[in-house]
């Protein structure tokens, strides 16, 4: 017995969510109490269904205008097909200039290159193991000190 209760409850709910983003409609309900129905109250009935009837136009005019407008911003926010095509465009003329720019600096390097390795090196280098090496005068400080672990390394570095 719960389980009917609750799927009546759930299609309760499905329904009136359902009917939330459709406009309001106007219900004409006539509840007869007694006999006497006077043409005046009729009329009266009638203007104040006329009534909500223009409410009710007025109110699906608004949603409809609204949709129009949120049609128009959601145009405004999406590129076109033909502009992403003609910036896919652009950005390949970009890529193409720029490689063919980096082919003619290559080629101008390689030209580079063979006009230097023509062109004959400075003088050649060469040894000569006889060639006396200048004697400076050396400052000597703190020649009392006793020697520490880094002056003895030091010290055998500098008499190779």
């Amino acid at each position: 017995m719960e389980s009917k209760k609750a799927t009546s409850v759930l299609s309760d709910i499905m329904q009136k969510l359902s009917s939330i983003g459709k406009p309001e409609e106007v219900k004409e309900e006539v509840v007869v109490l007694s006999e006497e129905i006077t043409e005046e109250e009729v009329k009266e009935e009638e203007v104040v269904l006329a009534e909500e009837d223009e409410v009710a136009e007025e109110i699906v005019e608004e949603v409809v205008e609204e949709e129009v407008e949120e049609e128009e911003l959601d145009e405004e926010k999406y590129v076109s097909r033909e502009e992403f095509e003609n910036a896919i465009a652009d950005i390949k003329a970009m890529f193409i200039e720029v490689s063919n720019s980096y082919e003619k600096e290559k080629l101008e390097m390689s030209a580079q290159i063979e006009d230097l390795s023509k062109a004959p090196a400075s003088e050649p280098l060469s040894h000569s193991p006889e060639a006396e090496l200048s004697t400076e005068k050396k400052v000597l400080f703190s020649q009392k000190r006793k020697g520490s672990t880094m002056d003895r390394v030091l010290s055998k570095m500098n008499r190779k």
